[in-house]
């Protein structure tokens, strides 16, 4: 939080709106309106309650390949940061868990999300096994070409 009323699901539903957004009240903490393309399928969203902020590199997956060294404020950062974060269909992230891409791929913009989910990666230097970074370069060429 950086010391206003809106957390980071709030904070996020605000930045990834393509129109107006409304709020519950005056002192503007939840959204509850606005206008979202789900970049997992191309869907237009109105209702926030159908929309989960996913985690593009989830939690666990990091924490599983480094995460569980850093300091709390290290990952705070992470958790927060909006470019690991995706405004989509809560059932599809739902689905998605704590899968990398090599287990689990949106049904669209597959590319994007497969380029995204690697810059989070080297940007917070999170090591892949020697398997683990082959299956990711296959799914990347498969998916971008």
């Amino acid at each position: 939080m950086d010391g206003d009323c809106q957390n980071s699901r709030h904070e996020a539903l605000i930045a990834q709106s393509t129109g107006q957004v409304r709020f519950k009240t005056g002192r503007e903490c939840r959204v509850v309106a606005g206008r979202w393309i789900s970049p997992f399928t191309g869907a237009v969203i109105h209702d926030p309650s159908r929309i989960d902020i996913d985690h593009v590199l989830p939690l666990k997956w990091a924490w599983d390949r480094g995460a569980n060294r850093w300091s709390p404020t290290q990952r705070e950062r992470f958790a927060n940061d909006p470019a690991n974060l995706l405004s989509v269909e809560a059932s599809l992230n739902r689905q998605k868990g704590a899968k990398g891409p090599d287990q689990w791929l949106p049904p669209a913009n597959q590319c994007q999300y497969v380029l995204r989910f690697t810059r989070v990666m080297k940007t917070y230097k999170l090591k892949l096994s020697p398997a683990e970074e082959r299956r990711l370069t296959q799914t990347r060429s498969r998916v971008c070409g």
